[in-house]
């Protein structure tokens, strides 16, 4: 099979009009190129994720930073842009997340289209360019009324190769303003893979000040020991100092002693 029909059997899957015998043929064909498998794996669970957002009406802010991002991935493929894939890009940006999964299309769609002397170079961009995609993913569900969908994009944040300050700082702005305390704990939990940036540290020493959850603070007191921040200590005797709850007040006394014995 070549990998155009391959790839037209591909969308005929993620629409749901793929016939079984046509399925196998196309997983016959994924499993001898498992690279591309990979990638149209990636592709496939970020499209998933649109079909399950909610679609409440984007802010203004919202519109402005999407817009942007739009324009610029616009701007830096048009060369490269088939003319029946503009007037598609045109048609669906009549919302904002059915828009961005026209990028995520479109991106891998560009990619096909391009001419190629090395094949494993351009999958390594297209990678990056989804990665890209599932960033402005996270940082859209975060914002999200439903407590859940801003649980999946901590869960999302976890899965990053690597974050970047906007996603460290949602992560930490998550952390001690979410009113929900399952979100909280998701995005320290998060946050943790990311214990040994010097800004994460002082964040989660921080957060000592702000949260008023005992179990909050027994985790946040568990995070720093196992990230083994010392400066921690003096924050963690002033809070002891202060709070009431006996259990919070056996954990900071528990972490003080961790730490300073290190």
């Amino acid at each position: 099979m070549k990998k155009e029909k391959a790839l037209e059997l591909w969308q005929d899957k993620l629409a749901g009009e793929i016939s079984g015998s046509d399925e196998k043929a196309l997983e016959t064909f994924l499993k001898a190129n498992p690279e591309l498998a990979s990638e149209w794996g990636d592709l496939e669970q970020t499209w998933m994720l649109f079909d399950e957002i909610d679609r409440p009406e984007p802010s203004t802010q919202m519109d402005a930073r999407f817009d942007g991002m739009l324009a610029a991935y616009q701007s830096a493929k048009k060369q490269h842009s088939a003319p029946f894939l503009d007037s598609i890009v045109s048609w669906l940006t009549k919302s904002w997340q059915v828009a961005l999964a026209s990028m995520v299309l479109g991106l891998f769609i560009g990619w096909w289209m391009l001419p190629s002397q090395n094949q494993v170079q351009n999958i390594s961009q297209l990678s990056s360019e989804i990665q890209d995609m599932k960033k402005l993913m996270m940082l859209t569900l975060i914002e999200q009324p439903k407590a859940q969908e801003r649980i999946r994009a901590v869960n999302m944040a976890s899965e990053l190769p690597s974050a970047d300050e906007k996603v460290i700082e949602a992560l930490i702005t998550t952390l001690n303003k979410d009113d929900n305390l399952n979100v909280r704990l998701a995005s320290l939990e998060a946050l943790l893979l990311y214990g040994k940036r010097p800004e994460v540290r002082a964040a989660l020493v921080e957060a000592l000040k702000v949260q008023d959850s005992a179990i909050m603070l027994v985790a946040i007191a568990d995070a720093l020991v196992t990230i083994q921040e010392k400066s921690s200590v003096e924050a963690m005797e002033q809070l002891r100092d202060t709070v009431e709850d006996g259990l919070v007040k056996d954990k900071l006394n528990e972490s003080i002693k961790s730490l300073s014995s290190i």
